[in-house]
């Protein structure tokens, strides 16, 4: 199979153009404001009711999940594993979290996800460990 030299792209070129269009940011800036972005508008979909409704159900996940942990003896990878999955609900509800208004719901959900953070890490360090 012979590869013809015009269907190559000259990434260098790309990212050389990118670069000198776009007042000499750096790949990684435009990167981090697009995620942003997304982020944003994923979040103004959301009605108040819909990320209470969804903070509320990966709250009970992650405490039946903990009590399930507490019920079984983990092994060093299984514990990476769950630590790892705790640890990112608790980030992803922290910040569904923080876009809610003022109240005793969101102070509800933050130290929720305090708290499956601090037996996250708890876990990672091998406390939970036969």
């Amino acid at each position: 199979m012979k590869i013809d030299p015009k269907n190559l792209i000259d990434f260098n070129r790309i990212i050389t153009e990118i670069i000198v269009k776009k007042d000499s940011k750096v790949f990684e800036d435009y990167l981090k404001e697009a995620i942003k972005e997304l982020e944003s508008l994923e979040n103004l979909k959301q009605t108040e009711g819909e990320k209470v409704k969804y903070l509320a159900e990966r709250l009970e996940f992650s405490l039946d999940l903990l009590d399930k942990i507490a019920k079984t003896p983990l092994n060093f990878s299984s514990s990476q594993t769950l630590a790892d999955f705790l640890l990112s609900q608790a980030f992803e509800m922290e910040k569904i979290a923080e876009s809610l208004p003022e109240g005793a719901l969101k102070n509800l959900f933050l130290e929720s996800a305090i708290y499956l953070g601090v037996e996250g890490q708890k876990i990672k360090q091998g406390f939970y460990q036969a």
